[in-house]
């Protein structure tokens, strides 16, 4: 089925492609996500990483390639290409925050979170951060292969996930603290 979705879509045939794209929406969204700010910015990158597949989906190797993990490929580029124009259009410069970690019992913090719960922590994090913090946690990229990815310093790398990691532990106590404190009323 994917070959013949494939074909229909390397002849730009419309039916085709709102195949494909019906077939991997879920998958691709969700790794967006994790990049995204928002659930908006999300769908922004999922069809800007759509339109690359459709462009160069003559190119790819249908007989012996995997279709998933290369269409995650492009969304993951995607969100760092998307990440990449944020920092120029906005020129954020890099500031330093003391953030402080928290004692927290992980296990069962970690074992409260939903998904969903941990997606909406990762989104809160300054756009630096969660970049950083999905390569590194997410994609297994190196400091040195983000820091060449982003054109930044190794070290940069290094002190953004620092903080993401840092950030989360606030934002997890925050939240935690929060609901407690509406279940003890």
């Amino acid at each position: 089925m994917d070959k013949d979705i494939f074909e229909g879509c390397a002849r730009g045939e419309r039916l085709a492609q709102k195949k494909l794209y019906e077939k991997y929406y879920g998958k691709m969204m969700a790794v967006c996500m994790r990049y995204a700010h928002s659930r908006d910015e999300g769908a922004t990158i999922l069809n800007e990483g759509f339109f690359k597949v459709f462009n160069k989906i003559s190119s790819f190797d249908i007989e012996n390639g995997n279709v998933e993990a290369w269409m995650y490929r492009i969304m993951v580029n995607t969100s760092i290409d998307h990440y990449r124009q944020e920092v120029k259009q906005r020129n954020i410069k890099e500031f330093d925050t003391n953030l402080h970690s928290y004692d927290t019992d992980k296990s069962d913090v970690i074992a409260d979170l939903s998904a969903e719960d941990i997606i909406d922590l990762i989104q809160q994090l300054p756009t630096a951060y969660r970049t950083v913090f999905n390569m590194y946690v997410m994609e297994g990229m190196t400091h040195k292969e983000i820091a060449e990815e982003l054109q930044i310093n190794e070290g940069t790398s290094k002190s953004n996930l620092f903080k993401a990691k840092a950030k989360m532990q606030e934002l997890v106590k925050m939240k935690f603290s929060v609901n407690y404190k509406l279940l003890e009323k």
